[in-house]
Parts: structure tokens; C-alpha cells; sequence
């Protein structure tokens, strides 16, 4: 009678569901399945910031190319600048407690010019928030700079941040998830509104497929989320090992499905 209670169930609406697979079976021919099953997690522990942080622009440096490293970006080909936002209701006057430090990314002319990352001052006092939005910059650097996606697609933003969780940075998205700055669109094809930058529950369902992939019943990884990321992943997890019900699957569970065939 009451079965449903303990049916496990996808966080994601089915047109966010669908694209969350479609966009990680990209990014899996884009970059290497061994990217999802090898890469570390990035947590904001000295294993992986070992730098003293203080702030200064020497530190956010610093910083800058270790996530450089992490998201395979030659610190070389991109530099990041600093810049103050004045104007009233800027990105400087956001509560930091409602979404990202605020960044931008711009590209060469030409394939011998550095993209840049520019980053608000006022984001350099949150530390995890700032490798949040480096995290997402380069991103675009990997996806724009690389000519490996077009500016002007449906998903850009999207796609961007799926990019930074698929390298690694999935605890810094979702522990700071960026908010909509404009009007919300619609799914293509559907009636369901499609949020500008990645959710929480697309964020946790697309974390649950690296566990599901690795095999990890509960990673050690996910104490680093806080509470409402922690329950919509463990949601998202259970729900793929319960029903394997996603067109991204482990090699191990299409070779079983070859053999029952």
C-alpha cells in the first residue's frame, strides 16, 4: 500500500534528467571516460589547496593555476585579472550567501591570443566560491576556447558548469550554486522551465552518475556537501542503483544487458 514511499525517484524533471545524461555522454567523447572514473573530487582541503590563502592577488594567483591543473587549462594560455564593479546592485553587492562570486571569461581573437578570466574583488574573502567560479570560467576556456562548443547554444551556461563538475568541482558548484540572472527559458520541445545556470537537483543527479560509475555505494567525497546537496545526491545515487534507468551507463552494466540478450 504504501510502496511508493519507498520508491526511489529521479530529483531531476524528465527533460533536465534527459539532458544531464545526453550533455555527460558528451563530455565523456569531449574529454575521456577516464576523466568520470579517475578524476579525483576537488574538496576545499589542503590535499588539493595547499597554498596559503590570504586574498591578495598573489594567492588568488596561485590558486588560479591550481585549478588551471585540475580542469588540464595551460596556465599559460589564459590569464585572470582582477577588476571592482561600482555600479549600484552590481555583482559586488550580492549576498555572498545566494549564489557564485561573480566572474566572466573572454577569448582570444585568434588562436595565438590568452583567453581571460576576470574576477570581482569582492569574491576574493570566499575562498570556495571563488574555485567555484575559476572552476567555471575555465570551463569555458575547455568548451569555447577549444572551439568544442558554440557561445550561442541553448545550454551554454549549462553546459559550462556540467563541464567544471565532470573535471572534478561538482562540491564547489553545489555547495554555492550559482543563481538565474535573467528570465528562465523552457526545455526545447517541452512546457518545463529551464534554469540558466545548472540546479541542484541536475547538480546532484549528474554527481550520482561518478559514483554509480565508480562503483561507490556512498563515496567518502560526499561528506564534503552540505546538507540539501548531500540528500538530493543520495537521492539521485539511489535511484540509479536501484533501476539503472539512464541512457549514460557503466561498461559493466551494458556488457550484463548484452549477455541477458
Amino acid at each position: 500500500m504504501f510502496e511508493w514511499l519507498f520508491r526511489a525517484t529521479c530529483p531531476c524533471d524528465p527533460a533536465a534528467k534527459r539532458w544531464v545524461e545526453d550533455r555527460l555522454r558528451w563530455l565523456a567523447r569531449q574529454f575521456g571516460l577516464h576523466i568520470l572514473l579517475e578524476r579525483p573530487i576537488i574538496l576545499p582541503t589542503d590535499e588539493f589547496f595547499p597554498d596559503p590563502y590570504d586574498g591578495s592577488p598573489k594567492a588568488v594567483r596561485r590558486m588560479f593555476r591550481r585549478v588551471c591543473e585540475y580542469m588540464e587549462v595551460d596556465p599559460e594560455a589564459v590569464e585572470i585579472k582582477l577588476f571592482t564593479d561600482r555600479t549600484p546592485g552590481s555583482m559586488a553587492a550580492l549576498n555572498p550567501l545566494r549564489g557564485f562570486a561573480a566572474g566572466t571569461w573572454q577569448g582570444g581573437e585568434g588562436p595565438w591570443q590568452k583567453g581571460v578570466v576576470r574576477i570581482e574583488r569582492s569574491a576574493l574573502d570566499r575562498p570556495a566560491d571563488l574555485v567555484g567560479t575559476m572552476a567555471h570560467e575555465l570551463a569555458h576556456q575547455r568548451l569555447l576556447g577549444e572551439g568544442r562548443a558554440e557561445p550561442d547554444a541553448f545550454d551554454n551556461e549549462l553546459l559550462t558548469d556540467l563541464t567544471a563538475v565532470y573535471h572534478g568541482f561538482g562540491a564547489f558548484l553545489a555547495n554555492n550554486p550559482r543563481k538565474s540572472t535573467g528570465e528562465l527559458g523552457y526545455w526545447p520541445g517541452t512546457e518545463l522551465r529551464r534554469p540558466e545556470y545548472i540546479s541542484e537537483p541536475m547538480l546532484g543527479y549528474a554527481m550520482a552518475h561518478i559514483a554509480w560509475f565508480r562503483d561507490e555505494d556512498w563515496p567518502a567525497w560526499a561528506k564534503a556537501l552540505r546538507w540539501a546537496p548531500r540528500a538530493v545526491f543520495k537521492q539521485g545515487l539511489r535511484y540509479l542503483q536501484t533501476t539503472a534507468d539512464s541512457t549514460f551507463t557503466p561498461v559493466r552494466l551494458r556488457a550484463a544487458r548484452a549477455n541477458d540478450t
